[in-house]
């Protein structure tokens, strides 16, 4: 009988210290895909990048990006990022939230200025183009982070460490 109890309870205890493994190591691997993130957006390309496509006018004419070299590289280097943002966020690797905390305004805005050239860039090449930073942009239209509509600075006034 005391046998059991200790095997009951030594299986007890083997269940609960593997799930806070695993707790432990989802927490470990979204620290550090943010860390990441964070590097990717913090580069003179990545900056550069942001700063020439908000220039374009909302819905641009694709022929816009396209005679334009520079622009369009701008254009890859930030769709490079967003596809790897939205396939991390679906798989749950990293949360919209924290995406859209991060960065949510250049990915909208980005979108709603490139999203003709990435659709007719789609038309050319096959629809996987561009097709995960379209659902990124989308699923942050749906699901946005709360308070964005307000901003940081006034959504989150009150927060204290």
């Amino acid at each position: 009988m005391l046998a059991n109890v200790a095997s009951a309870v030594s299986v007890v205890v083997a269940v609960g210290f593997g799930a806070l493994q695993i707790h432990q190591m989802r927490r470990t691997r979204a620290l550090f895909t943010s860390a990441e993130l964070v590097r990717t957006i913090q580069t003179p390309e990545f900056a550069n990048s942001v700063r020439l496509v908000l220039t374009l006018p909302n819905r641009a004419d694709p022929a816009l990006i396209r005679e334009n070299a520079e622009m369009a590289r701008a254009v890859l280097t930030l769709s490079h990022v967003y596809e790897s943002l939205g396939v991390l966020v679906y798989h749950r690797i990293i949360h919209l939230h924290l995406v859209d905390d991060l960065m949510g305004g250049y990915v909208r805005e980005s979108w709603t200025k490139i999203g003709p050239y990435v659709l007719s860039r789609r038309e050319e090449i096959g629809v996987y183009y561009g097709e995960w930073m379209q659902w990124l942009a989308e699923r942050m239209a749906d699901y946005p982070s709360p308070g964005k509509d307000r901003g940081a600075h006034i959504a989150h006034k009150t927060w204290k460490p």
